[in-house]
């Protein structure tokens, strides 16, 4: 296949970048829903429990969240990897494979999570700043890491090119919690309540996007002989058969969820950091913060979901240079997105905010335009771990998050230390600065060092070098 023109692009390229562009229009349709019923829930809950109650329920759910996506897999990177060749062929038996395996993945990962959650909770409560009214509901709370290992599943509707029925089940858990929250009068405004509310919130999720995913391979005749072959996975891990057929799906999973871990640091691990140092007011205004800040971004950060289905297209055909165009368009554009959420925020985000928590106080607010900061600065360097993840370059992903957390917790503590809740966003944004810089670092070696046939991948041999 003879390279693309660098100076015009193919109608192919051209047409995966407005493919990129309409998933991702699809994506923020749902997010547009999603966005201010978020932070109505939110505000209703603060306003309900105050500031105290509703950061109790965002310190439970950030344990959960960081126990769960500690020992999650990201198994859906390895179903797009190893069986978006097979799918294409329509080889169905080596796709069943790679799907039971992702699945197991999911198994471990849930099981292990409910686990760890629960020796956690019932140990480490003071080390996570947790007051002895958090303690019983917290171990119960524990169980909701089974439920957030739905890697899979989002997987087989990325790989099938349903981002719809992404969007529309990634409303499901924030309007359960909402509608919840509006029952909370009624059942007893309490934050146990809004705990299980939040609990509930996440097995409706998991249950909609299993079926979401099942139906939709059904109804493209994608399942017929799975169950029949189920028994297989025995053999494939047992006797290895797995990583002989699909060299380097192993490491290629660890490695993806070492990654997916170290990113923990920049979310959830920081709203744990800031509640066991600052307390869960903190807490639940960091939360807030972040969320309206991730929720402006959006627009641009959500562009990374529709560009790896994309990278992994051109991967398959050879087209390494159309991905690296593909990759600068979409930088640009997300960018030039940045800029302008970031005009709108210092516009209304002091408005927004307001709205949202009933106070304007500084350090929210400052903390917010920080948090935006950092998103923005992820947004344009967001092609980078797609395009690493497509040259089977997962290993300097890791490396460069590594170097980055080793970065940001020191700066984090001592700006903690130094200035409360307004010392977080500055340490956030030079994090992201860190990782951007160490990923494109990677991504131009990446470039120099690939060789003709790693360039061309075959099916038989499609494992991460």
């Amino acid at each position: 296949m003879s390279a693309a023109s660098p100076i015009q692009a193919s109608p192919n390229e051209r047409r995966g970048l407005r493919r990129a562009f309409r998933n991702l229009g699809v994506l923020l349709g749902g997010r547009a829903l999603n966005a201010p019923l978020s932070l109505l829930h939110a505000s209703l809950a603060i306003h309900l429990l105050g500031g105290y109650g509703f950061g109790l329920v965002v310190m439970l759910y950030a344990f959960a969240r960081t126990i769960g996506d500690l020992v999650d897999f990201q198994s859906w990177q390895t179903l797009l990897q190893y069986g978006f060749h097979p799918l294409g062929d329509r080889d169905l038996p080596r796709f069943h494979r790679v799907l039971r395996f992702s699945l197991i993945l999911d198994l471990i990962g849930g099981i292990a999570g409910c686990v760890i959650a629960v020796i956690a909770s019932l140990t480490m409560g003071q080390i996570l700043g947790w007051p002895p009214v958090l303690h019983p509901i917290g171990t119960f709370y524990s169980l909701t890491p089974l439920f957030m290992a739905a890697a899979t599943p989002t997987g087989v509707l990325r790989i099938l090119n349903r981002f719809d029925l992404l969007a529309l089940q990634g409303s499901t858990a924030t309007l359960v919690r909402l509608l919840g929250t509006l029952a909370l009068p009624v059942i007893g405004p309490s934050f146990e309540h809004l705990a299980l509310v939040w609990m509930l919130a996440e097995i409706l999720s998991f249950t909609l996007l299993f079926g979401l995913a099942w139906h939709e391979l059904h109804k493209r005749e994608l399942m017929a002989g799975f169950w029949t072959g189920m028994a297989d996975i025995i053999p494939d891990l047992m006797k290895g058969r797995i990583a002989v057929d699909f060299p380097g799906i192993w490491r290629f999973a660890f490695i993806t969820n070492a990654n997916a871990t170290l990113s923990l640091v920049f979310s959830h691990v920081t709203t744990l950091i800031v509640g066991s140092v600052l307390g869960p007011v903190s807490a639940g205004y960091y939360r807030i913060a972040s969320q309206i800040a991730a929720g402006i971004a959006k627009p641009g950060t959500m562009m990374q979901q529709t560009l790896y289905p994309e990278m992994a297209s051109l991967w398959r055909e050879g087209a390494t240079e159309r991905m690296y165009r593909l990759a600068w368009q979409s930088s640009l554009a997300a960018g030039g997105i940045g800029c302008l959420l970031m005009a709108f925020a210092l516009l209304l985000g002091r408005l927004l905010l307001g709205l949202v928590i009933g106070t304007q106080d500084q350090a929210a607010v400052s903390i917010m335009l920080w948090m935006l900061g950092a998103e923005i600065v992820a947004i344009c360097g967001l092609p980078l771990e797609p395009l690493l993840m497509t040259f089977r370059r997962a290993g300097a992903v890791v490396i460069a998050r590594c170097v980055d957390v080793v970065f940001f917790l020191p700066i984090l503590m001592i700006l903690i230390h130094f200035y409360g809740l307004e010392g977080v966003g500055p340490a956030n944004v030079g994090g992201a600065i860190v990782l951007v810089l160490m990923q494109l670092a990677m991504a131009l070696h990446a470039r120099r060092t690939l060789t003709p046939n790693t360039a061309s991948p075959s099916a038989s041999n499609p494992g991460p070098a």
